[in-house]
């Protein structure tokens, strides 16, 4: 069921959808705490949910004998944040393995589970619930169906952590402030969105169906603007990080991959391995060139095992493969060439056009500190290379030298 609220923008009425979903958690009082933090959730309400009474009492609830689940019932705009989003937000809020139990809190009225009322639903709680389970060696003890029924609790349940600051909560100080800096994050990108920019990026980022951005989604926040948000929360932890890469909001993936790019300057060892073992989320060129030359390059410049290089170069995945080479960037700027151009062979019969650029743009960043290294490469290769690879690799070379080599047949 849609809800539809009006806006009215330059004198026309505009609906926006609003959506519901409930959650599960344990006790009511900490997960509804948790879950209205985040930016988009426009309502949280507490209840008792798929049980066999109708209107329980706390009392007859506590008792474990109603088959109730202690419930919130999360009302967010789809335009601000995802059902997917806020399933692997509310999955950093429990303990997904412990059956009728969170916390110091058992019994069957704390089970968990997701729950939803519309049918399109179920195939985006099906896809967050499968993909984190893969994280996990056991199997979830979250129950994921349709909501059978809701009866709201009685009212001194309402934001009670928000009347009763000291009050009870199962969870932990630290899983609150995640809440807390996350949604903060998240609404200072909100504040530089500009409508037009939101317009424009989605073309300029191919997402449409089939394109190489397909599923982008975009607030309209241009790049200066997003580095400002990385400095000011550089100091997040690397769980905001992560959750910000898992976005489906491209400004607040490319902000944690900025804030990654601060934290290598600290901590080199600790970004390195989180950057290789968080490239799911790294899904666009300007994602991959921000931030692989300034995380991965820097740290094997000073590195003889380049072995990670080759690992992502030897993908599947384009994206992984555009971060083995862009990474060269900095061994290039370090005089440091062997590793481009044994990528740059390795790409020779790459299709994608974004991989071609990418190599071209790399072999023309050796020619400029060696012109002599970059044709012998391409004396060797130029007649099996991709033209638009070619092109970008000759682009500072004189007019003559390009016609030289652009001239050379196809083999």
């Amino acid at each position: 069921m849609h809800n539809f609220a009006v806006q009215h923008k330059r004198g026309f009425k505009m609906r926006t959808i609003i959506k519901e979903i409930y959650f599960a958690g344990g006790c009511f009082w900490g997960t509804e705490h948790f879950l209205r933090q985040f930016d988009g959730v426009t309502e949280t309400v507490v209840g008792y949910a798929n049980g066999r009474i109708s209107n329980p009492s706390y009392e007859q609830v506590y008792t474990d004998a109603t088959g109730h689940a202690e419930c919130v019932k999360v009302t967010y705009d789809p335009a601000i944040i995802s059902l997917a989003t806020l399933c692997r937000l509310f999955f950093r809020s429990i303990d997904p393995l412990l059956k009728d139990r969170q916390g110091n809190d058992i019994g069957t009225r704390y089970r968990t589970g997701i729950y939803w009322i519309e049918d399109e639903d179920k195939a985006v709680v099906d896809g967050v619930y499968e993909d984190i389970q893969k994280r996990y060696e056991s199997p979830f003890m979250v129950e994921k169906c349709r909501l059978e029924c809701f009866f709201p609790a009685e009212d001194y349940h309402q934001d009670y952590l928000v009347k009763n600051p000291d009050g009870y909560c199962h969870l932990s100080l630290a899983e609150l402030q995640f809440a807390k800096t996350y949604s903060r994050v998240t609404k200072a990108l909100r504040s530089y969105s500009n409508e037009e920019k939101k317009k424009v990026l989605p073309r300029f980022f191919k997402t449409g169906k089939g394109e190489y951005g397909e599923g982008d989604r975009f607030i309209g926040v241009v790049v200066p603007d997003t580095r400002k948000v990385a400095k000011e929360f550089s100091s997040v932890s690397w769980d905001i990080v992560e959750a910000l890469l898992e976005s489906e909001w491209h400004e607040c993936r490319l902000c944690a991959l900025l804030i990654l790019v601060e934290k290598f300057q600290k901590e080199p060892d600790d970004t390195f391995r989180f950057y290789l073992d968080h490239t799911k989320g790294i899904n666009n060129w300007d994602l991959v060139d921000l931030s692989a030359p300034y995380i991965l390059g820097r740290y094997l410049s000073g590195s003889a095992d380049r072995s990670a290089l080759y690992m992502l170069a030897g993908s599947s995945n384009m994206w992984e493969q555009r971060i083995a080479i862009v990474s060269t960037l900095m061994l290039i700027r370090e005089g440091q060439f062997d590793d481009t151009m044994k990528l740059a062979e390795m790409f020779l019969n790459t299709k994608h056009d974004l991989m071609q650029k990418a190599v071209g743009w790399m072999l023309r960043e050796v020619g400029k500190r060696d012109e002599r290294c970059l044709r012998e490469f391409l004396d060797g290769h130029c007649t099996v290379m991709p033209r638009t690879m070619l092109r970008y690799a000759i682009e500072k070379f004189t007019p003559d030298l390009r016609t030289h080599y652009m001239h050379f047949p196809l083999n």
